[in-house]
């Protein structure tokens, strides 16, 4: 007698999409502009950061194509809720709903660090240009503070302030 299990039906479900997407598939939460360069970042609920070139010579300035989509930022895996420049323009800061903070180099699109200290969603950024910090808040009801040159939390260790600075 032969004995036989039902089949296991295994259902897998990905996104294909093109590798060179021009346009947000969801909705745009964070806007940052770099005045230095004409550039606008954009990002949301696609995971995904976005660069355009949004300068506009005079003789093409009534051309309805008003912005040239120049590159994509991809690492986060979940929405990016705030962007915010720095480093002379240099350094892109993003929040996310993945808990976590990233710094990119703008030039190269390229992540060169992912902070993980919040425990629930990062949903704002502050910048200080004169004291070169940045501030995160999320959902922990946690406020950090981070230096910008080495992309270090500010805490008690090194006799500056503690590293949650305030709770909500």
């Amino acid at each position: 007698m032969m004995v036989t299990a039902p089949r296991k039906r295994v259902q897998l479900s990905f996104v294909v999409r093109d590798q060179y997407e021009k346009k947000h598939r969801g909705s745009i939460v964070a806007l940052q502009y770099d005045s230095m360069n004409g550039h606008l970042y954009s990002a949301g609920s696609d995971t995904i950061i976005r660069k355009w070139d949004i300068r506009l010579p005079e003789h093409i300035a009534t051309n309805k194509q008003n912005g040239r989509y120049l590159s994509s930022m991809e690492h986060h895996v979940d929405w990016v809720n705030d962007l915010v420049l720095c480093c002379s323009g240099k350094n892109l800061v993003s929040a996310s709903s993945d808990t976590t903070l990233k710094i990119w180099n703008v030039e190269k699109g390229f992540c060169m660090s992912t902070l993980r200290t919040h425990k629930d969603y990062v949903r704002c950024l502050a910048y200080a240009k004169d004291v070169e910090f940045i501030a995160s808040a999320g959902l922990d009801h946690c406020i950090y503070l981070w230096t910008v040159d080495t992309l270090t939390r500010l805490n008690s260790m090194n006799n500056a302030i503690s590293g949650i600075i305030f709770k909500i």
